[in-house]
């Protein structure tokens, strides 16, 4: 009890006696209207140096400096019952010096010097030793069946109506808790009336809504004191709920401010966060018992607590944040204290773990030399972890940044109701065996390198985040078929493969990997979230979208991806972000059937600002229902004169970059040429013209075959199918009969060959080429052909092989334009002429064998014969 008979004993009875009187509270010193006064943390050398009033019936002396008690400091004091001198130097008390103080109860002189010798006591008082650390002294006065015990009242009094009362000490030293029970019923007896209220200041806040805010308000020890008096503060201190005293620089004693907290029966929850708040290194378990029974609620977060060994407080607390206190240990009986803890906050602590000696109790000795380390970071064995203990009821525990290095053996058994787990931020190199009953797990910034097989034993997990670690694997068939969320981020996969092992994930984040391909799977139907940003994907695959049919949140920034495919992309997106990857183009193929998008993020310096683009930028950036999120960023990087410049201003016009209206308008443009050619063509015999065009680079071509040194016909006649009766009757007859081979094509063509073929063939196998003229060979195209190629046989050989018969009369101006060789011809070669006469037909017949037997003259020559010679019969 070693701080019961330091501090506690102390306030505890200051405080039963103000109950029962009042007190009022003043600065330097702290006066009550029970004549109480505290003179504590004011340096104090000397007793005298404090000019305590005589009338004080308690005074506290505690934590200065004083070296030696004197007869001349406490005379004076008749009435002085409680006196207080711990946590001083007293290293000499003058014999006497407490003698006259007849009606003293109690003297603290703890924690003061060693060898203090507390000599020549007065009868009325004994000593007694406060605990096993020296220096801890006591004096109490001892109550019994003596004659001054006659002069108190035989019946006792009534219990003070307030927690601090009775109920509070069933734990103390039977002597002590009779003296303070003795000393009580004086107090409500033999006390003066304290002054009315109304002579007294003020300090009391009501509380608004059950909470009462005093945070940020540079509250003293003293102030609060003030602000809770229970006095004058009573029917206030009943309605607080909540109480927040955070961010007050508030320099006490944990379990000070715990005894002010006693008039409010009703609080529930406490935050002190961002004080001075520390605890007595004295243990005081043994009487630790509040008579809270709804305080759930404690925040000591950035106090200097620094240990947990001698934490007192209500065991009724449920939730307890305990971050940034500088404590290095969670001590073995920390879990007995607080046996209803669900919700444990202590990140960023410094947890040290220590190696403990083979034989605890024998002293080492380490040769000149040697370095011991004491505090090292990492675990040796069980005895040298930090964490002792842990409720088990603890639902919800946080504790990141504490230079973990791993759990304690006994952690996964024991904490059988955990749900949430946070062990973000401190050393970690393997995944520690976890309870089944787990949730939540956040492993961040850690060293992992290894997700084992028995994780998958963590059955009920949904939530698992891993990120900043070393993983360069990730095999599904180790993580627990219950998982709904996962963060595997800022690792050091290289792949990643999605199975129907997962087949409840919902969310997937695998950003700022080194992954290169995705091995999706065709059952992750529940992914709703994916996260791949910061990689080294060059390209999704286009089933990668079909395998994700529910995705929702898609963030690909920050890789090296330079194309999305058709069907990369899942239909029911949401939102997209795709910055900072080397994507040049966004094409309707792909972006066009995400009907559901309705936010896209897109920044990048390497756009391809042609046509391919068209689409977005005059299309799909002004779409109504479509916010995209950077496109004023967006910089072009090609062509070389658009390079830097904005997407958006890219001058990309419909007419520029729409290939069907280019399209269109070519084939408009080729109707109107091809209507203006064909009417020409029909007005000048175009079609006509072309086609012997054609014909005569065929026969150009012919002219590089070799020809044959032997004919074998005489000649090859050409003639209209209305002459066909005329030639086959008379003309082949009659050549025929005369001996002559003629090439008739009816019969001499070859079948299954071109007739083109057909033509050069005979032209070129024949001696001469006989031409029956008639109106109806002037309408003949294939007269007129043959024509052709005859006459380009005759400027090719240079000889004159051709015959004209006329069959009728051809006036000049029946030969149409187009046959413009038919009438060159009839100008200047002599012709024969058919006439039904038969005196002139046996002529005609003389003539026409005489000239198929003549061989075939010079072209020159021929040329220079009058252009009007003919034989004709008369």
């Amino acid at each position: 009890m070693r701080i019961l008979i330091g501090s506690l004993h102390f306030y505890f009875i200051s405080f039963l006696f103000s109950r029962a009187n009042g007190f009022l509270t003043l600065r330097t010193p702290t006066a009550y209207a029970f004549p109480f006064y505290n003179y504590s943390y004011l340096n104090l050398s000397s007793v005298s140096e404090a000019q305590a009033p005589k009338t004080a019936r308690a005074l506290n002396f505690s934590h200065n400096v004083i070296e030696k008690i004197t007869k001349r400091d406490l005379e004076g004091f008749d009435v002085l019952e409680v006196l207080d001198l711990s946590y001083n130097q007293i290293k000499d008390i003058e014999p006497g010096a407490f003698e006259s103080l007849l009606s003293l109860v109690s003297v603290n002189l703890s924690f003061n010097d060693k060898k203090l010798l507390v000599l020549g006591l007065p009868p009325h008082l004994k000593l007694s030793l406060a605990s096993e650390a020296s220096g801890s002294l006591q004096l109490y006065r001892y109550f019994d069946r003596s004659p001054e015990a006659a002069l108190e009242p035989s019946a006792p009094a009534k219990e003070p109506p307030h927690a601090g009362g009775p109920s509070v000490l069933r734990n103390v030293h039977p002597r002590l808790r009779r003296s303070t029970e003795n000393l009580l019923r004086r107090a409500e007896k033999n006390v003066t009336v304290a002054p009315t209220p109304t002579l007294r200041p003020n300090f009391c806040r009501a509380p608004i809504n059950g909470t009462l805010d005093l945070s940020n308000s540079k509250l003293s020890e003293e102030e609060l004191r003030l602000k809770l008096d229970p006095d004058v503060c009573q029917a206030q201190l009943d309605g607080i709920l909540e109480l927040d005293i955070s961010h007050n620089d508030l320099e006490m004693d944990l379990l000070l401010l715990f005894i002010l907290f006693l008039p409010m029966k009703n609080m529930q929850s406490v935050d002190a966060s961002y004080n001075k708040l520390t605890i007595n290194i004295q243990d005081v378990e043994a009487i630790c018992n509040f008579p809270f029974s709804n305080f759930l609620f404690l925040n000591i977060s950035n106090n200097p607590i620094n240990s947990l060994d001698t934490l007192c407080l209500p065991s009724t607390i449920k939730v307890i944040d305990l971050s940034f206190t500088n404590i290095s240990r969670i001590p073995p009986n920390f879990a007995k204290k607080m046996i209803n803890l669900e919700n444990m906050y202590v990140q960023g602590n410094h947890f040290i773990y220590t190696v403990r000696p083979d034989v605890p109790n024998a002293v080492q000795r380490f040769p000149p030399g040697t370095v011991r380390i004491n505090a090292i970071s990492f675990v040796r064995d069980e005895a040298g972890t930090p964490i002792k203990s842990l409720p088990n009821k603890v639902k919800y525990l946080k504790m990141s940044n504490c230079s973990i290095v791993e759990l304690p053996e006994w952690f996964a058994g024991t904490m059988g109701e955990l749900l949430f787990l946070d062990l973000s931020s401190n050393r970690i190199s393997v995944l520690p065996d976890l309870p089944t009953s787990l949730q939540h797990l956040d492993l961040s910034n850690s060293d992992i390198r290894v997700i084992p097989p028995s994780f998958k034993s963590v059955s009920n997990l949904t939530i698992f985040n891993i990120q900043n670690n070393k993983i360069t694997d990730m095999q599904p068939e180790h993580f627990p078929p219950t998982l709904t969320k996962c963060d595997i981020s800022k690792n050091k996969l290289n792949a990643l493969s999605l199975t129907d092992a997962l087949e409840k994930l919902e969310y997937l984040n695998v950003s700022g990997n080194l992954i290169t391909r995705l091995e999706p799977a065709s059952h992750l139907s529940a992914l709703t979230n994916l996260d791949s940003s910061h990689n080294l994907i060059s390209e999704l695959p286009d089933r990668f979208g079909k395998s994700l049919p529910t995705l929702r949140y898609f963030n690909l920034s920050g890789n090296k991806i330079s194309f999305l495919q058709r069907g990369s992309l899942p239909a029911s997106l949401i939102e997209l972000d795709i910055s900072n990857n080397a994507i040049t183009t966004i094409v309707e193929d792909t972006f066009g059937q995400l009907a559901s998008l309705s936010v896209l993020t897109v920044q990048g310096k390497h756009f391809f600002c042609n046509c391919d683009l068209y689409w977005f930028v005059n299309v799909y950036i002004h779409h109504p229902r479509l916010q995209i999120n950077g496109k004023g960023s967006l910089r072009c990087s090609f062509p070389p004169d658009r390079r830097g410049s904005l997407v958006e201003s890219s001058d990309l016009t419909l007419l520029r970059c729409s290939l069907g209206i280019q399209m269109a308008i070519t084939a408009c443009v080729a109707i109107l040429v091809v209507l203006v050619l064909t009417g020409l063509c029909w007005r000048f015999d175009g079609l006509w013209y072309v086609k012997m065009g054609w014909y005569w680079c065929m026969a150009k071509r012919k002219q590089y075959e070799k020809r044959p040194e032997n004919k074998p016909f005489d000649a090859f006649i050409s003639y209209s199918e209305q002459d066909a009766n005329w030639t086959k009757e008379n003309l082949l007859k009659k050549l025929e009969t005369d001996g002559f081979k003629i090439c008739y094509h009816e019969r001499d063509f070859k079948p299954g060959h071109p007739v083109l073929g057909n033509i050069f063939y005979c032209i070129e196998n024949s001696h001469k080429v006989l031409f029956v003229l008639s109106q109806s060979f002037v309408n003949s195209c294939w007269c007129q052909y043959e024509l052709y190629f005859a006459e380009h046989r005759v400027l090719n050989e240079n000889q004159d092989s051709l015959i004209m018969i006329v069959l009728e009369d051809l006036p000049p101006n029946s030969v149409p334009q187009k046959f413009s060789k038919l009438r060159k011809l009839l100008k200047r070669k002599t012709y024969l002429k058919w006439s039904p006469e038969e005196h002139k037909q046996k002529m005609f017949w003389h003539q026409l064998a005489a000239v198929l037997k003549t061989t075939n003259e010079p072209l020159v020559r021929a040329e220079n014969g009058s252009a009007q010679d003919t034989y004709e019969m008369e």
